[in-house]
């Protein structure tokens, strides 16, 4: 398509960029927004790019993953510090990426087989490694004085973590406009809040003169505008139609002309076409080539798909390009297509990109005939197993649970049925709320009792046996039968020890050492349960959650303080941005008594996860107890935003009012607190005294004794001592004074 510059709405796009780091250009499709953009841009001292966000060809983080690249060169070859700073987020986003500024090592869960990768991420994980990646891509810009404006085409494509990315960029970039971003909108659907919109206008006649025959003649030209509104996708291939002999008849659409120009090209034009569109990963601006698609036999396109399918995936995982499913998604035939995505969606949930993989798999999963599709043991059976595996995981029992029973009724004697007994033992005894250790412990049975019947003979037996053995372990655990849940965890560890020593499923193997570990910390044995859980780092030295387990341990032991705040310093730094350990680690400091560093930690959370309660109530409660009410206030009223049903927030509220003086405020968040726990003893003990200065002392009173009652903290007992001494020197007042007022009567 010939390049058309339509000035009439860049003025309103140069303002509304200098205003807004985010703003959507919305458009039909095919309008051809990017040269109008670029002209209005072009004086900008911003560094312009212009990217395609579809996700399917680009990759995962299409539209960012230009710019990412970029800077990866550049800072591999000029400041490799700001590589390895960022390295946890980088290299667990990236697998195959490498770099000589790495300088830790993977953890098993990276580094781990298919057969042995038994962990995988939490939801939260996703946001995580994007808040590294954002951070190192604005440190980047900050040392080479960058100012990035990208223009991103296709950009309702854009997948979910690069539009988190792009949110991030913006959030973090703390006003300095490092990144702006112009997003073009094709579908009018994309959302992203406080963005500026912008409205693309339609073509005249005049500014599609460029793409028109011009010696087609005048009136001829108009029909193709009127025809086309404006379009200049739709003007070009009208004009095509035009040029083959077709006339532009008012009362066909478009399509229809399309449609009859198409009817007289002859199979092998029909194919030659049809081919270098699917090569073009069906990019080409061309309305005739769009619709040849469209409309062509399916087998054909399929089988195309399907190769360049194939020759992307085998780009991927030789690390010379990202990973690219276009082609997999394109397949009309559903089997054939959810055989060619079981490996990608392996790959996303690998990484952790939950929202992206289901994003196309939850269609997938809702479809009766794929749920059971396939022999029961191919990959597009692991691939469903896999969804159900995160999908219990993220709370998801009452999807998942439904179809690891369909699977069993439909392959019974699958090589995935223990990993599918096993999903519904935990998802029983762990993961739905309320569990249910009964019915929990029924499938662990079942399927221990099918693998001695079915498995006895297979050359993973012992692994498979142990892996069973571990779920049944931890229901007992949840039982309280601990010694049951100790007994299998040791002797799990040593049948795979005899079994495939020390190198073999590794990784599973320092899982039933962090399991032991679990259950000695849950009957107090802490001695033991450090002895274990240093084992279980001994053989995942770089799995950054373990050292933190290992800090909320030692915290627990008086005088080793400073032996967990290394654990935590430790866990921080095997991790992409972890904001638990921060917030372990603040919870020591401040009891520790060091307030500054554990404010420190509580900001780095919440630079992490905005979004979390505990970090703004922890640190309202620094705040006050440094006599800071209002600023404790703020931090106590974001996280009533984000939990408003907490009881001990909701009092500490009160308390903040209190401090402020604002009585009434007080007393409403108090009175809200007993709502929520109406034997929350503080709040019955300050709620008495905010009544007894309030002048009520009859129901501060009640209060207080309420307080006493549940709590038995001597300082209850003082406070309610103070109001009925107060009552009693009251009463007394009142009976002088009446006493005196008698006698001058008589």
């Amino acid at each position: 398509m010939v390049d058309l510059i339509q000035q009439r709405i860049a003025p309103a796009i140069l303002s509304s960029v200098e205003i807004n780091p985010i703003t959507i250009l919305k458009t039909e499709p095919g309008m051809a927004p990017v040269p109008t953009i670029k002209s209005a841009l072009a004086s900008s001292s911003s560094d312009l790019s212009v990217v395609d966000g579809d996700w399917r060809i680009g990759g995962y983080l299409a539209g960012l993953q230009e710019l990412i690249d970029a800077e990866l060169r550049w800072a591999d070859e000029n400041r490799p510090k700001l590589v390895e700073t960022a390295q946890q987020s980088l290299k667990r986003l990236f697998p195959l990426l490498v770099s000589d500024a790495f300088t830790v090592p993977k953890d098993l869960t990276n580094t781990s087989s298919k057969e042995e990768r038994t962990r995988f991420y939490h939801h939260e994980y996703q946001n995580k490694l994007l808040v590294g990646l954002a951070e190192f891509l604005i440190r980047c810009a900050q040392e080479r004085n960058e100012r990035h404006i990208i223009v991103i085409d296709r950009a309702a494509a854009l997948s979910a973590p690069a539009k988190n990315l792009i949110k991030l960029l913006v959030r973090l970039d703390h006003d300095a406009r490092l990144f702006r971003f112009v997003l073009i909108d094709y579908e009018q659907r994309l959302y992203f809040q406080d963005a500026s919109e912008v409205h693309f206008g339609r073509y005249s006649l005049q500014e599609l003169g460029p793409i028109l025959d011009r010696e087609v003649a005048a009136e001829k030209q108009r029909q193709i505008h009127e025809a086309s509104g404006g379009n200049p996708l739709i003007a070009e291939a009208l004009s095509t139609c035009v040029a083959a002999g077709l006339p532009v008849i008012g009362y066909l659409a478009p399509v229809a002309i399309v449609d009859l120009y198409l009817a007289s090209l002859n199979t092998g034009e029909r194919h030659s076409l049809l081919k270098s569109y699917i090569e073009s990963d069906c990019t080409t601006p061309d309305l005739i080539a769009q619709r040849n698609y469209a409309i062509f036999e399916q087998t054909t396109a399929d089988h195309l798909h399907e190769q360049l399918h194939r020759a992307c995936l085998d780009r991927y995982l030789a690390g010379e390009a990202p990973l690219v499913m276009l082609h997999a998604l394109s397949i009309r035939d559903k089997y054939k297509r959810l055989e060619l995505l079981a490996e990608p969606s392996q790959i996303l949930q690998s990484i952790g990109l939950y929202d992206l993989w289901f994003g196309y798999f939850g269609e997938i999963f809702a479809d009766p005939a794929l749920r059971t599709f396939g022999p029961g043991d191919a990959p597009a059976n692991a691939a469903f197993i896999n969804a159900a595996f995160v999908l219990y995981s993220l709370g998801c029992g009452r999807v998942s649970v439904p179809y690891l029973d369909e699977f069993y009724k439909a392959f019974p004697k699958s090589r995935y049925t223990p990993t599918v007994l096993y999903a519904q033992s935990m998802t029983y005894g762990r993961y739905q709320q309320p569990v249910n250790l009964t019915v929990a412990e029924e499938y662990a049975l079942r399927n221990l009792e099918t693998i001695e019947r079915d498995f006895k003979d297979h050359d993973k037996y012992d692994y498979i046996k142990v892996f069973a053995e571990n779920a049944y372990a931890y229901i007992k655990a949840k039982q309280e039968k601990y010694d049951e849940a100790l007994t299998l965890c040791a002797e799990g560890h040593g049948k795979m020890l005899k079994a495939y020593g020390e190198e073999r499923f590794k990784l599973h193997q320092s899982i039933l050492i962090y399991n032991t570990s679990q259950v000695y910390e849950l009957v107090d044995d802490l001695p033991r349960a450090e002895k274990q859980l240093r084992e279980a780092i001994a053989y995942d030295p770089y799995y950054g959650e373990y050292h933190n387990d290992l800090g909320n341990l030692l915290s627990k032991v008086p005088g080793r303080e400073a032996e967990a705040l290394q654990a935590y310093a430790r866990a921080i730094e095997l991790c992409p941005p972890y904001y638990e350990a921060h917030l372990n680690r603040a919870a020591l400091r401040n009891r520790m008594g060091y307030a500054a560093g554990a404010l420190s930690d509580l900001d780095r959370t919440l630079v992490i996860k905005p979004n979390e309660w505990r970090a703004h109530f922890q640190k309202g409660n620094i705040l006050m107890r440094q006599d800071r009410p209002e600023a404790a206030l703020e931090s106590y009223l974001a996280a009533a935003d984000i939990d408003p049903k907490n009881p001990d927030l909701q009092s500490n509220l009160g308390l903040a009012y209190s401090e402020l003086g604002k009585a009434s405020e007080s007393i409403a968040h108090y009175l809200r607190a007993l709502e929520l726990n109406p034997r929350h003893a503080l709040t019955h003990n300050n709620l008495a005294i905010e009544y007894f200065n309030e002048g009520r002392p009859d129901i501060s009173l009640n209060h207080a004794t309420v307080a006493v009652e549940i709590g038995g903290d001597p300082d209850y007992l003082l406070t309610r001592e103070h109001i009925q001494a107060s009552l009693q020197a009251d009463l007394t007042s009142r009976r002088d004074r009446a006493s005196a007022s008698s006698t001058g009567f008589s």
